[in-house]
């Protein structure tokens, strides 16, 4: 025996001895090196599927091939840490293809997180995530979405009674797919010769067997605990990250993440430290502390979201048996929903949740704030059934069906509900279990005195809002007694119900002793009085309960509610008062603008209602400051690119592109966009009435600037152009007014040209003709706008030759006309020849053109001819021509266009000047007194 023992002692020593000195090659194949110089070592490999038991055949044995003997500073090429935490630089070294080909997508992009999160590339909460993502494995604390906060108490009752067995299950279930991946049983052995080596203080090479084996299983933890302990005294901050990757990859108890969490609130990480502690109540879900310190660091680092998120997740994973803590924190929850955010959706889902679990501790408390998030959210049957359930208020619906209980106080206790439920159960009554009941088609109501005030007000505004009016009008007189000063905020509640059905004389009775109390004589009552009384048709009194909201408060609703009521009693000067906005103080509401501009027009205030126009228009308009900036604004191009020249002009002059001192406007109605063109049309055509061109101009090239009227380019375009016009501002005019030709060469265009040509001051115009000259081949009105051009610079040659060269093509009076005019410009020229002849063929072509204008123009030819003679001095004819313009029918359409078209007054006077010429005072004195009249 004692020499068995000594065998197998020395067969051990041989082993571990070996053992030291194995080392694994890329390929997995095993290394045997020894100090001394050796044949290499073969070592058989065996089948370990096929080993069911000593009795092994020789033949499954495979004879392995020699190895090289390599030394240990060989083994790892690639990883050539030093101490100066340079391992996570090189954790991703270059690698074999062979060995990349053994590593799963998972475990190449498992290495790659990791690297990134010891790098500092990700914080831990982001590594765990995608980690998560990579395994398609949902661990994050987040709540489910709430697609339905509708969800009734007894799918919350089958949600949350489900069987533990079930959720072991589950939970076994994301175990085994978390299930850390085991280390092959060769990388164990160098697992445990790094760990040896650690032992021995040779941390180098631990360090190196650790990283290869993290290069050939990322996914395994064991390696990442050794580098935590190693860098444990040196670089605890390298450690921690270590140490987290390791929990991350072999998830442990709650124990040790608390730790982590612990390390981690050291270094100042409270992000990290929450991360820790979100994984230790995964480990442990039902651990209410964990919860507690994670809200504490939810609310250190500012995060309200994520106090009231892991509270929700608390009382999700609770069960009956914790029903205080279900209570306390779902009551929390809700009020902070309530009375912070008024966010009665998520306030609904805790106390579905506190209903369904422990409906044996419901007290009037939480059937109150049941019944107070119900309400907002319009769930008035619900609201009811839980009332019925929890006091002892009755209902009988039809067919005589009653529900609720004929006797006792509001379940306050267990042993009272106990008692009901089995009392119920034998009577086939409701059960706390059960569903709510369907109520339908109500016909009575028992609310009895013993139920608080609240609870009865919460019954009547669910029975008013199912439409049961006259049920609850049973039951008003009880409310009109109590006294408003405490129960104020009753009385404005059921009001407010009663109104939503338009059962405003019944709300009026709650309203008239609540304005006339201490406590609730505010604003939004008289507001709510103000509403009823107008909705009843008492305008005086509702007058008087708007005058004192607007005392009060900047209502906007009572301003409009009350210039209305003023408006329809004609008093248009205190709807326009009532209507006032302060732009310095106030936010400007643009409807309540758009209203007073209408009632400004209406009562004759024009310069208030222009001002006013131009405040209205603002808020999408840019302000012109000077007439500078018209430069940039008068282009026929698009919105955008005239704000970019305004903008790069005044960023020239070192001026802002908007006012400083430029009014707020709300984020309320405002008129349509056709309601508010058609209002500035109106300004237009208001300004233009009262003859104020410099408003017109600023008002039609401020709408330029405007997005919200881009579809309307065209016409306020044209109308700049007419501002222009009358205006006498031929500058832009003629920019505006050149790019119309361009476009659109009709007579209307060319017309508009001519306006603009006659009020300029300089000579732009000629170079754009002639530009435009070269490209016609035909008879066009550009044509005798070029000879018009060369007639009025004296250059009478070059006009003759273009008037008879157009009028060759189309003989027409007005080239008639024009060519008279020319021969008898020339003709009374100082140095000219041939005068003669000139004017005999100045008069021929005015013979003409009488002849080509016809019947219709002859009081125009009568006078233009009259004009010829006076010019040349022949008064006799002048006379003559003058009396038949006097004489002569002008016909119907001169009568028509009468102050427009009639020559007669200037016949007149150029006859006045004849004969006062020839000291013929009398007869001169008679035309004036017959033919004009001042």
């Amino acid at each position: 025996m004692e020499s068995d023992v000594s065998a197998e002692k020395n067969q051990m020593d041989t082993f571990e001895k070996v053992m030291m000195d194995i080392q694994l090659t890329n390929d997995n194949k095993l290394i045997i090196s020894d100090d001394s110089t050796v044949a290499p070592v073969i070592i058989e490999e065996l089948d370990e599927n096929a080993i069911s038991s000593m009795d092994v055949d020789i033949s499954e044995f495979v004879e392995a091939k020699a190895l090289q003997i390599q030394e240990v500073e060989n083994i790892i090429p690639n990883y050539t840490l030093s101490q100066s935490c340079s391992s996570s630089k090189n954790l991703a070294m270059d690698t074999d293809q062979d060995q990349d080909m053994l590593l799963t997508p998972d475990e190449q992009d498992s290495g790659r997180l990791t690297k990134q999160f010891l790098d500092g590339e990700l914080t831990f909460c982001e590594f765990s995530s995608k980690m998560d993502q990579n395994i398609n494995l949902d661990m994050s604390e987040n709540d489910a979405s709430r697609k339905n906060v509708e969800t009734d108490r007894v799918a919350l009752v089958q949600k949350f009674a489900e069987p533990k067995t079930s959720k072991a299950n589950s939970g076994q279930q994301v175990r085994q797919r978390r299930k850390k991946r085991l280390l092959p049983q060769v990388l164990q052995g160098l697992m445990g010769e790094a760990n040896v080596r650690f032992a021995k203080g040779e941390v180098d090479i631990a360090e190196q067997m650790c990283l290869e084996i993290i290069r050939q299983v990322p996914s395994a933890s064991e390696p990442f605990q050794t580098l935590a302990m190693i860098y444990e005294n040196d670089q605890p901050r390298r450690s921690l990250q270590f140490a987290l990757i390791a929990a991350y990859l072999s998830p442990r108890g709650a124990e040790q993440w608390v730790r982590l969490a612990y390390l981690s609130l050291e270094n100042n990480d409270i992000k990290q430290a929450i991360a820790c502690y979100s994984k230790a109540i995964q480990a442990s879900p039902k651990n209410i502390n964990l919860y507690n310190t994670r809200a504490q660091l939810y609310e250190k680092n500012g995060d309200k979201k994520g106090y009231i998120r892991g509270y929700m997740k608390l009382i999700q994973q609770l069960d009956a048996e914790d029903g205080k803590y279900i209570v306390e924190y779902a009551m929390m929850l809700a009020k902070h929903y309530i009375m912070h955010e008024g966010d009665y959706e998520h306030a609904l889902e805790p106390m579905e949740i506190l209903f369904a679990k422990c409906p044996n501790l419901i007290t009037l408390e939480e059937v109150n704030v049941m019944t107070e998030v119900l309400i907002p959210l319009k769930q008035f049957k619900k609201c009811l059934n839980i009332l019925i359930k929890y006091t002892s208020i009755r209902i009988r619906c039809k067919g005589n069906r009653e529900i609720g209980r004929e006797t006792g106080n509001a379940c306050d206790n267990a042993r009272q509900l106990e008692e009901r439920e089995q009392s119920n159960n034998s009577t086939g009554g409701v059960s706390c279990q059960s569903e709510y009941q369907d109520i339908d088609e109500i016909e009575f109501c028992d609310i009895p005195d013993d139920v608080a005030a609240d609870l009865r007000t919460k019954c009547l505004i669910c029975l008013i809002e199912l439409n049961y009016v006259q049920i609850a009008d049973e039951f008003l007189p009880k409310l009109y007694n109590e006294n408003p000063e405490n129960f104020g905020d009753l009385f404005l509640d059921v009001a407010e119900s009663l109104m939503s059905k338009k059962e405003f004389q019944r709300a009026l009775l709650l309203l008239d002793p609540l304005v006339k109390s201490k406590s609730y004589s505010m604003a939004g009552v008289w507001l709510k009085h103000a509403e009823c009384c107008a909705a009843c048709n008492d305008l005086n009194k509702a007058v008087v309960s708007y005058e004192v909201v607007l005392d009060r408060t900047e209502h906007l609703g009572a301003k409009l509610a009350l210039a209305k009521i003023y408006k329809d009693k004609e008093l248009y000067d205190e709807a326009i008062r009532v209507l006032y906005q302060d732009p310095e103080r106030e936010t400007l509401d643009p409807y309540a603008l758009y209203q007073r501009m209408l009632l400004l027009y209406k009562v004759g205030r024009y310069e208030e209602y222009l001002s006013l126009g131009m405040l209205l228009m603002s808020r999408h308009c840019i302000s012109i400051k000077s007439k500078v900036d018209l430069k940039a604004l008068a282009r026929p191009t698009g919105v955008r690119q005239r704000l970019e020249g305004l903008r790069n002009y005044r960023l020239s002059c070192g001026k802002t592109m908007e006012d400083e001192n430029a009014p707020t406007f709300g984020d309320s109605a405002e008129p349509s966009e056709k309601d508010e063109f058609l209002l500035f049309l109106q300004m237009c055509k208001l300004a233009y009435k009262l003859k104020k061109y410099g408003s017109l101009q600023r008002i039609c090239f401020t709408a330029l600037t405007s997005k919200r009227f881009k579809k309307r380019n065209s016409h306020i375009i044209f109308l700049c152009l007419i501002s222009c016009i009358h205006n006498n501002d031929s500058y832009y005019g003629y920019n505006i007014v050149r790019e119309f030709v361009r476009e659109c060469q009709s007579s209307n265009s060319w017309n508009l040209l001519n306006i603009i040509i006659q009020k300029t001051e300089d000579l732009r115009h000629n170079r754009f003709i002639m530009r435009l000259l070269g490209r016609e081949d035909v008879f066009t009105y550009l044509h005798i706008m070029h000879a018009n051009n060369c007639l009025v610079s004296g250059t009478y040659k070059y006009a003759l030759n273009a008037y008879i060269s157009l009028f060759k093509v189309t003989p027409s009076a007005l080239l008639a006309l024009l060519i008279g005019i020319t021969h008898l410009q020339m003709a009374c020229q100082k140095l000219s020849s041939k005068k003669n002849q000139l004017l005999i063929q100045a008069l021929a072509f005015f013979k003409k053109y009488m002849q080509l204008r016809g019947k219709e123009g002859q009081q125009e030819s009568y006078y233009n001819m009259a004009r010829a003679f006076h010019q040349i001095g022949l008064l006799p004819s002048a006379i003559h021509f003058y009396k038949l313009v006097l004489e002569e029918d002008p016909g119907e359409l001169v009568k028509q266009n009468a102050k427009y078209l009639d020559l007669r007054k200037e016949a007149a006077f150029n006859l006045h000047l004849i004969y006062m010429q020839s000291e013929n005072h009398l007869l001169a004195r008679m035309y004036l007194e017959d033919y004009i009249v001042i």
